[in-house]
């Protein structure tokens, strides 16, 4: 019964991150997400953009930890090796935030979105936070390289 509740916990912590990552519940249904980040001050894309990453982190890290409660279970591992650590080992970073004047500086991904949505207005439905995934270290794109996708179908173009 315990093991199950940690992987319900597990799964929760997933769900959390899947809907920080693509929701919008706050907008109007006839609003696009493009629209609403075009609309919002730079604080308030900063803000996104630092809640999205902090719900990632938080999230995946919460799901890591409890990997080794669900899996390998008294098996002997080396450090790094066990399951939460060969699972952080897998996720993607944000290490493009810096600190300047004892503020967190996230601008390396909200003028990405902002030049994406100001550039083509036409992809304006595709959500902020499907255009964070294309944002990690591992996949880092311009806003350039993002509108040669969407143009060539590589990404959702349509929600």
């Amino acid at each position: 019964m315990l093991r199950r509740a940690k992987w319900l916990k597990a799964v929760g912590a997933s769900t959390v991150l899947v809907l920080l990552l693509g929701a919008n519940d706050a907008r109007r249904p006839d609003q696009l997400d493009g629209d609403e980040w075009i609309a919002w001050t730079q604080g308030e894309r900063n803000a996104y953009v630092i809640g999205s990453i902090e719900g990632y982190w938080r999230a995946s890290h919460d799901a890591c930890r409890l990997a080794d409660d669900l899996f390998e279970v008294g098996k002997r591992h080396r450090l790094g090796q066990e399951p939460s650590g060969r699972c952080q080992n897998h996720l993607e970073n944000y290490s493009k935030m810096r600190m300047i004047n004892s503020s967190v500086d996230v601008s390396a991904y909200t003028s990405v979105i902002t030049e994406f949505y100001g550039k083509h207005p036409e992809f304006r439905n595709i959500p902020k936070g499907y255009l964070m995934s294309f944002l990690t270290d591992q996949k880092y794109k311009t806003a350039d390289q993002l509108s040669e996708m969407a143009m060539r179908k590589e990404i959702h173009t349509q929600f």
